[in-house]
C-alpha cells in the first residue's frame, strides 16, 4: 500500500481488521462529503455576506444623512444577513453532530491513525 492510499480505496471486507475499526472507517467514508460540503458553502456564502455586513454598517455609520425608510431597509438587509450567518453555523456545527453522538476530531484522528497502519 502507499503512503496515499485513502481509505476509501481500501476493501474493507478483504483487511484482517476488527468491526469496530471497519464501522469508523465506514462512518467516515460518510461524513467525509459532509464535512467538505459544510466547509465549501460555509466559505462560499460567509465571503460575500461579510461584503453585504461590512457595506451596511458603513452605511449607517451616516445614518443622520438617510431617511428613515432608508436606514430602516439597512438595519433589515443586516437582520436577514445574520439570520443566514447564524444558520450557516447551526448546519456545519459539529455540536451538532457530537448531540448525535459522533465526534469528528476523534474520528478525523482515528483515520489517520488507520491509515498510517494500513501504508
Amino acid at each position: 500500500m502507499t503512503k496515499n492510499t485513502e481509505l476509501n480505496d481500501i476493501d474493507l471486507d478483504s483487511r484482517d481488521i476488527s468491526d469496530e475499526l471497519k464501522r469508523e472507517i465506514k462512518l467516515f467514508r460518510a461524513l467525509q462529503p459532509y464535512i467538505g460540503h459544510c466547509l465549501s458553502m460555509n466559505h462560499d456564502i460567509n465571503n460575500p455576506l461579510a461584503g453585504i455586513i461590512g457595506f451596511s454598517e458603513y452605511l449607517l455609520m451616516d445614518e443622520e444623512t438617510l431617511t428613515k425608510e432608508q436606514a430602516a431597509n439597512i438595519k433589515q438587509i443586516m437582520k436577514c444577513a445574520e439570520r443566514i450567518r447564524k444558520l450557516m453555523v447551526n448546519l456545519c456545527d459539529h455540536k451538532m453532530l457530537l448531540a448525535e453522538g459522533l465526534d469528528l476530531e476523534s474520528i478525523t484522528a482515528r483515520y489517520k491513525k488507520v491509515q498510517k497502519t494500513l501504508d
